[in-house]
């Protein structure tokens, strides 16, 4: 009986040489009955068996199903195949210009490698963990919350380009473990509490701005159409006569109440 496994689905890498324990042979052939009882065991759909023979590693099982190796000094590491999410909670975390932010992410990941997830990282969740909250770290740090600036990415309005960054740093920091990123997203990006009613008031402020500017350029144009239209129609001004017809057509738009019309008698 020999201390490898003798099912075909076994699948070793290519410079992997086959492990066999005299030990786990001369076992194995004295107690046959027990060994033949307990060599069985199963891996499920979507999941791998790393098999180490005493403390050596001999393989990985990939298919799924009923299995058959030597028990003794036999031990199996099962690693998911399937897709996994780990949903960062939400961290105080200070931007490129300075304004503290309160940011939370979520990472979809799997398990690529299983020899590297198996024997080289204890827990590749937690690995994993640790790794993309110091990535949000770092990449919120680079990035302001809101810019004015038009090629300046931020973190408001190019999550989905921020994001690809993060997939790309992190990927560089968990290879070792065997996992893939599939993506890394923002899930919360706010601003703390301690400066949201400000900034608030600064956003409300600067929308305040943006529709008053479209107020009086509408304005300008509907006063111009008015003269011009006028003057195509035969009618004569002086400069007077249009300053004060500009005057009060700016005055009637732009304002925030309603105008009541005076005529001089």
């Amino acid at each position: 009986m020999e201390g490898t496994p003798v099912s075909r689905t076994m699948r070793r890498d290519e410079d992997e040489v086959a492990s066999y324990s005299p030990l786990a042979c001369f076992l194995g052939g004295l107690c046959f009955p027990f060994t033949l009882c307990m060599g069985c065991f199963t891996v499920r759909e979507q999941h791998e068996a790393v098999l180490l023979v005493y403390g050596k590693y001999s393989g990985i099982y990939k298919e799924p199903g009923l299995h058959f190796s030597n028990c003794w000094g036999r031990e199996l590491r099962y690693v998911s195949k399937q897709r996994q999410s780990i949903s960062l909670p939400a961290t105080k975390i200070v931007d490129k210009s300075g304004n503290p932010l309160i940011v939370s992410g979520i990472v979809v990941f799997w398990n690529e490698n299983s020899k590297r997830a198996a024997i080289d990282i204890q827990n590749t969740w937690d690995f994993t963990c640790n790794a993309a909250q110091a990535v949000l770290k770092a990449v919120v740090s680079r990035h302001p919350y809101e810019s004015d600036k038009e090629k300046e990415l931020c973190l408001k309005t190019h999550g989905k380009q921020i994001g690809k960054q993060m997939v790309e740093l992190l990927q560089k920091d968990v290879d070792s473990a065997g996992v893939k990123i599939l993506s890394f997203q923002f899930n919360e990006l706010s601003y703390a509490p301690e400066i949201a009613s400000a900034m608030l008031r600064r956003q409300q402020a600067m929308a305040l701005v943006a529709a008053r500017k479209t107020i009086v350029n509408g304005a300008i144009e509907i006063a111009l159409g008015a003269v011009e239209g006028l003057e195509k129609e035969g009618v004569t001004f002086e400069r007077d006569d249009k300053s004060k017809m500009v005057t009060n057509l700016l005055t009637i738009i732009c304002s925030d109440t309603d105008n009541k019309p005076t005529v001089n008698v």
